[in-house]
């Protein structure tokens, strides 16, 4: 069976994600209230604060994916690393974020699409780690 170019797919999922991370940033600092109504947050100042925060952070972070995802073999596999370890965090707030209603629509979106991004890269990881020691 032929290998499997991981790095090539990495590269793939670091700028789905960094288009991900973008949009999202662009909500988070434009429309921090909207933003905490749809994951069913209790609106307040420091909720909006704290959101707009994370939208500044996700704006660095999209950059970075965007960036990085011309690294080399090592570069890439270790922004992998990176992100299953950051993806896996934000799936764990996302699963306890403190909110004052049922689960919303976009909160599931954000479990979604924060898993799916996390699985990716560990499979990604996990073939090329299995075809070199092969």
């Amino acid at each position: 069976m032929r290998p499997v170019d991981e790095v090539r797919y990495i590269r793939g999922v670091l700028a789905a994600g960094a288009l991900v991370f973008a949009v999202s940033s662009v909500a988070l600092l434009v429309l921090p209230g909207w933003f905490a109504e749809e994951l069913g947050m209790r609106p307040s100042v420091e909720a909006e604060w704290a959101l707009r925060m994370v939208g500044a952070c996700l704006v660095a972070l999209a950059g970075q994916m965007w960036l990085v995802r011309r690294a080399d073999r090592p570069g890439i596999r270790g922004a992998a690393a990176v992100m299953i370890v950051g993806g896996g965090l934000m799936t764990l707030l996302t699963i306890f974020l403190p909110a004052d209603q049922d689960w919303t629509l976009v909160r599931w979106l954000y479990l979604l699409f924060g898993s799916s991004f996390m699985i990716a890269y560990a499979v990604l990881l996990y073939l090329g780690l299995r075809d070199s020691n092969a």
